[in-house]
């Protein structure tokens, strides 16, 4: 989950590395889509077979990732 996480929000450019922190990146819509979709396909495929604490982890890293992708598309 962490990594397709990441990704996702390095796709978006909410995360970027040394190099890039200066520089206006394009965020790559279909990447973050993707990963984001993983998750979700994830989570429904794991229903009913988390733990209390890593269904609301999941839950909350696809909510964050949500409203980040559709505020960041918005712009």
């Amino acid at each position: 989950v962490s990594m397709l996480a990441t990704q996702a929000f390095y796709a978006l450019g909410v995360l970027r590395s040394k190099e890039d922190q200066d520089k206006e990146i394009q965020p790559d819509w279909p990447m973050a889509k993707y990963n984001i979709d993983m998750l979700s396909v994830i989570q429904k495929k794991c229903q009913g077979n988390l733990t209390d604490e890593e269904e609301k982890m999941l839950t909350n890293t696809l909510d964050q990732l949500r409203m980040t992708f559709v505020t960041m598309a918005k712009k």
